[in-house]
């Protein structure tokens, strides 16, 4: 009995044996496929065993690094006090570290920034305690973040030089615009009193000249209002207030209808919710679409425009939509550029200004606009206004 038992005692213990060899071959095994460089360490901070791919980053052998303090290694580049604290308390108090930058010029691989992380690890088979270190070579890393870094850096500050270049831009264009209005509003009156005067005493051709100069001034003071207009929806500081947008829809409509009465207009206008804006910078908005959408109506004999609005949840579509002249959708994204215009002053007047306006005040309060239209089949402007 006491020799099976002895037998038995003897099985068992290889068996325990066998399972724990076969539990570090396994466990060495995965060690070894891992392609960060992982180091263990004993309690006293030897070097017990590296993987493979520590050996292929650090450019050592076995015979520099096994038995070694890890304090010891290559030249000292991991005697840190910093991590000396920290690999020093892992054992003693469990703990554990994540996330150690060590950025040092190793010797034989120049210079690297590692990541390291650090746990305890116990090992039944040989009943001890010990450090496991992982190491992540975090330089090409580092390096793309500092290249995005300095990249946006450079973005930014030509972010600000093309604001200020814009600034002075906007302001020059401004100042010269208010300047050249004297001399042409002098011109537009000289003109008229001269027609309205001394026409008698002028030939047909004269009268003619009279008439072109005249217009010519008139177009240019226009222009030279749309682009003060302009440059102010930029700079203008917005007083934002609730806004009856259908009230308002309305009176613009009106306002216009009594400069054109020759023209046979018909108006729907949908339930409108309301907005909160700058009054005077959305009156302009619906000012530049309905003065549009009367102008591309002329030719159909009557006009008819319809104003509503699709409800979101987090913003608000409105739109303008006409029965006029309508546009050719490939030329949609052009539509609200300064100075684009699809048409001669001869067939319809304008400066190209006006739907560039639109888009600007339509930003400024958050919101975008965009064109549908089809050729003699009318056109919708839509503008979006968050809800507030």
């Amino acid at each position: 009995m006491a020799s099976k038992k002895i037998q038995e005692k003897t099985t068992e213990r290889k068996r325990a044996k066998r399972a724990v060899q076969e539990s570090r071959e396994y466990a060495e095994s995965i060690v070894e496929t891992v392609r960060e460089p992982l180091v263990v360490l004993d309690a006293d901070l030897k070097v017990i065993s590296v993987n493979p791919s520590f050996y292929q980053t650090f450019k050592v052998t076995p015979e520099d690094t096994e038995g070694r303090l890890i304090y010891d290694l290559g030249n000292g580049q991991w005697n840190i006090s910093g991590l000396r604290v920290l690999l020093e308390e892992i054992i003693p108090r469990s703990n554990q570290f994540q996330n150690f930058e060590v950025d040092h010029q190793f010797p034989g691989i120049g210079r690297k920034m590692m990541l390291l992380n650090a746990r305890r690890i116990y090992s039944k088979g040989i009943g001890a305690q010990m450090v496991l270190l992982a190491i992540e070579d975090i330089t090409q890393r580092r390096e793309a973040e500092d290249e995005i870094k300095k990249l946006n850096e450079d973005l930014s500050l030509r972010a600000i030089e093309l604001e200020a270049a814009c600034r002075e831009l906007e302001t020059f264009t401004y100042s010269v615009s208010h300047d050249l209005r004297a001399p042409l509003l002098g011109i537009n009156g000289l003109s008229r009193r001269l027609l309205e005067e001394y026409s008698s005493r002028l030939d047909a051709k004269g009268r003619h000249f009279l008439s072109v100069i005249r217009s010519g001034a008139q177009k240019m003071l226009q222009l030279i209002d749309d682009l003060l207009t302009f440059s102010r929806s930029e700079h203008q500081e917005m007083q934002l207030s609730d806004i009856d947008m259908g009230d308002l829809a309305k009176a613009v409509f009106e306002e216009l209808q009594s400069i054109t009465p020759e023209h046979t207009l018909s108006l729907v206008i949908k339930t409108l919710p309301h907005a909160r804006g700058d009054r005077s910078m959305i009156r302009q908005v619906f000012v530049n679409l309905l003065s549009n959408a009367i102008k591309f109506t002329r030719p159909k004999g009557e006009g008819v425009i319809e104003i509503g609005c699709v409800p979101g949840e987090n913003q608000n579509t409105y739109y303008v939509k006409d029965n006029g002249i309508g546009f050719d959708m490939q030329y949609a994204g052009k539509l609200f550029g300064v100075f684009q215009r699809h048409h001669t002053g001869e067939e319809f007047e304008g400066t190209g200004v006006g739907l560039a306006i639109v888009q600007r005040i339509i930003e400024r309060h958050g919101g975008k606009v965009w064109a549908e239209g089809k050729v003699n089949e009318g056109a919708t402007f839509y503008f979006t206004l968050p809800i507030q």
